[in-house]
């Protein structure tokens, strides 16, 4: 069980990084559900369900760590509300960009994540970044435009909705970590879907679409697999600072390319992969930097780290 003094932020920068490998695998699995659903139900109807679906198995998990009662209660309750808003506003912005465009094109625009990570993490959370961390970001995002060579397209609507959510999703972890210090990480998950739900049920009164029970299966899927997703990187966001996790994001780019294959039939061409090695070989470099964060765990007590953060 979590306790105040456990909760505080911490710089175990392997485990952080791990976690959010996990969590981004877990997302863009999901996504392909939802993409798939979209084809059939509206918005509102699509961010209801995945919210009431994921929101089950995060309960559930409540009783494991003392109860709702004992999750939920709150220390910084204008903070949730900031980072509720903020979390809305990019949930629906992804959402609506989902309906317009496709699942890669999605991604591979969520990518600017990092700068706008790196930035956030610094001007927020106080957090130094070297120039070698630029670099990696930067070649990461290089190995980007390898892999997809952009095109006029990138300015379509669609487009700026991902951005906007992009900049939108980097200032959610950010406001992630700062909760951290305090609050549970299974409250940070909960109180967003329990927002999402309030907000859409009712658009759902004129709007709802029966459904058939394969496709509740589907969005209880979507439910677990977010819920676990959500879960693991506010865990990771705990760990780590927001910096060193920003080029993690990338790792999507090699489930997003699965997915297209797999479910699509589109087989990703010899730009793909060359972006890829390049990708790959960013990430290796952030964990190789993650590395020497964790021998300066061993002179650094965790405590002192995160009242200077808090």
């Amino acid at each position: 069980m979590e306790t105040p003094l456990n909760r505080k932020l911490q710089s175990r920068a392997t485990l952080g990084v791990g976690l959010m490998i996990l969590g981004l695998a877990l997302y863009p699995i999901a996504d392909a559900f939802i993409k798939h659903l979209m084809g059939t139900y509206q918005v509102h109807q699509t961010t209801f369900l995945r919210a009431l679906m994921r929101l089950i198995p995060l309960f559930a998990a409540t009783f494991f760590h003392g109860g709702p009662k004992s999750i939920l209660k709150t220390q910084n309750p204008i903070s949730h509300t900031v980072r509720l808003a903020v979390n809305l506003a990019y949930t629906y912005a992804f959402m609506y960009a989902f309906s317009m465009g496709s699942l890669t094109f999605t991604y591979i625009l969520s990518y600017t994540s990092p700068f706008f990570m790196i930035l956030l993490g610094s001007l927020l959370l106080k957090e130094k970044v070297s120039l070698d961390q630029w670099g990696a970001v930067a070649m990461g995002l290089i190995g980007v435009l390898i892999a997809t060579r952009p095109s006029s397209t990138a300015f379509e609507w669609a487009a700026i909705l991902v951005l906007l959510a992009t900049f939108l999703g980097a200032l959610n972890k950010i406001l992630m970590r700062r909760l951290a210090s305090t609050e549970h990480s299974l409250s940070i998950a909960i109180y967003p879907n329990i927002v999402m739900i309030v907000v859409t049920l009712p658009f759902l009164l004129s709007t709802w679409v029966p459904m058939p029970l394969e496709h509740w299966g589907l969005f209880g899927a979507v439910g677990v697999l977010t819920a676990a997703g959500q879960y693991a990187i506010a865990q990771a966001l705990r760990f780590t600072r927001a910096s060193t996790l920003a080029s993690i994001d990338y790792s999507t780019f090699f489930w997003v390319v699965s997915l297209d294959f797999l479910w699509w039939s589109k087989i990703p061409e010899i730009y793909t992969l060359i972006g890829a090695a390049v990708i790959v070989g960013s990430n290796l470099y952030i964990m190789y930097r993650s590395k020497k964060e964790v021998v300066s765990d061993i002179s650094v007590p965790v405590q002192s780290q995160a009242i200077e953060r808090n």
